[in-house]
């Protein structure tokens, strides 16, 4: 249910702002508009101040939503009624202000990205020190001869200052196909330049880049006690307690939390005999972990989070404090990492380099929506940023029907001197239309597969 409402509330948002911005544009442009609507499918809500006022309504599909604006070319009668003033038209407007309308729905999307991330950016960045962690034996980082406990400072001759900014660069030199030179500083101080052959991953270019490399971040031995008990989970109907101490799992001795999620995690719907201590006194239980799909992929789950507040995190983290105006910059870094991301995957996709797994459908979108919500408020408003850059990037793409598409037609009415034939626009519609619902049936299948079929 978190997915659903998280999903349902991100959604809504975005398509609200987007629709917005259109409509502020065509109002700047003196356009009549008739209807703004949020959803498809019934009406939940309708409001109408008087007739020749805009129709505010909203519908219970939350998947979409659209601005209508007057149109002479839709008009059932010629432009000769008395009761309308069609130089509020769309279609009477200057090609400048037909193309800042449609232009103007995207923008919105990336302007609210923007604040969203200016607003975190602002508060500070906490973020995990490129410590190395444990190295795959016999992995490509292993083989590059990387070693825990080292520093990470450059990449290809740019600073790094978080885990984050690390795993970022290698996924976009991994989509390159490129090899990249890591210097690391040890304990002592003494730098190291490492090879790392990003060329030869094996598979998609995805975010298990740290995993498939071999390198985990060097986090502090968290003990396997319990901090908090999730409400109608296995572990309250198991009578797990906040402070109780993991001993063994199975017989098998538990050193820390890690070592506790991993086994849990491993073992859906699979009886598992639990050993803990409970001021000073040993208890037994079995349970069953809940099976649960993260990211496609089947986990166990019992409802059951570490106590953080005995850990000392400090010596791992790093935390950047920025001035308002500095933020701002590196909001937009941010936005330009993320959209120059998205259109080489767009680009990738369509040469055929990249799969065309890599395209997520509701099902997915909602996982991480749910994901990101239950990390807090601060993880879900960077999603709700990243979803309206994707959002945006992707209306901005021409193909027929969306916000792109419409914008090449205005480009070519410029370059004519005359709106294109009724024809093509017609025969540009039903192409539009045709590649949208491709994109869906692979979004959709893409769905299936991973939550499904697995």
């Amino acid at each position: 249910m978190t997915s659903v409402w998280a999903f349902i509330v991100a959604i809504g948002v975005l398509v609200t702002i987007h629709e917005f911005g259109h409509y502020l544009a065509a109002r700047s442009c003196g356009v009549r508009v008739l209807k703004f609507s949020i959803g498809f499918g019934r009406p939940i809500f309708k409001f109408q101040a008087h007739p020749q006022a805009t129709e505010w309504v909203l519908s219970w599909i939350p998947l979409g939503g659209y601005v209508k604006m007057l149109d002479s070319r839709e008009a059932t009668e010629m432009p000769s009624r008395p009761d309308v003033d069609w130089s509020q038209a769309f279609d009477r407007q200057s090609i400048a202000a037909k193309m800042w309308i449609v232009f103007a729905g995207p923008l919105a999307n990336l302007l609210l990205a923007f604040v969203c991330y200016w607003g975190l950016i602002a508060q500070g960045e906490t973020g995990l020190k490129p410590l190395i962690g444990p190295v795959e034996p016999g992995s490509l980082a292993a083989a590059a001869k990387l070693r825990q406990g080292d520093l990470i400072v450059s990449l290809d001759g740019q600073a790094v200052a978080t885990w984050q900014e690390v795993q970022w660069q290698m996924l976009d030199q991994w989509m390159a196909h490129r090899s990249l030179r890591v210097v690391t500083k040890t304990p002592q101080g003494e730098l190291h330049q490492h090879q790392l052959p990003l060329q030869q991953l094996a598979g998609e270019p995805d975010g298990e880049v740290m995993q498939k490399v071999g390198l985990a971040v060097l986090m502090p031995t968290v003990p396997a006690v319990i901090g908090e008990v999730l409400p109608g989970s296995v572990a309250e109907k198991s009578g797990l307690q906040p402070g109780d101490r993991i001993l063994k799992v199975n017989q098998k001795p538990i050193a820390d939390w890690q070592q506790f999620v991993k086994l849990v995690r491993a073992s859906p719907e699979q009886a598992l005999k639990l050993e803990y201590q409970r001021a000073e006194r040993s208890y037994e239980v079995k349970l069953l972990p809940e099976l649960t799909l993260q990211g496609g992929q089947k986990i166990g789950r019992l409802g059951a989070a570490v106590d953080m507040a005995a850990v000392d995190l400090t010596p791992y983290q790093v935390v950047r404090h920025f001035s308002l105006m500095q933020a701002a910059g590196r909001a937009l870094e941010k936005m330009q990492e993320t959209i120059a991301f998205t259109l080489k995957m767009l680009g990738k996709m369509v040469t055929g380099q990249a799969s065309l797994k890599a395209i997520s459908g509701p099902v997915s979108i909602a996982d991480a929506a749910g994901e990101s919500a239950d990390m807090g408020i601060k993880p879900y408003i960077g999603f709700i940023a990243l979803l309206s850059i994707s959002i945006a990037v992707m209306n901005l793409l021409p193909i027929p029907v969306l916000d792109g598409g419409h914008l090449l037609y205005h480009m070519a009415e410029l370059i004519r001197g005359e709106p294109l034939p009724e024809r093509v626009l017609a025969i540009g519609q039903r192409l539009g239309l045709g590649i949208l619902g491709a994109l869906m049936l692979i979004a959709f299948f893409n769905d299936i597969n991973r939550y499904l079929i697995g």
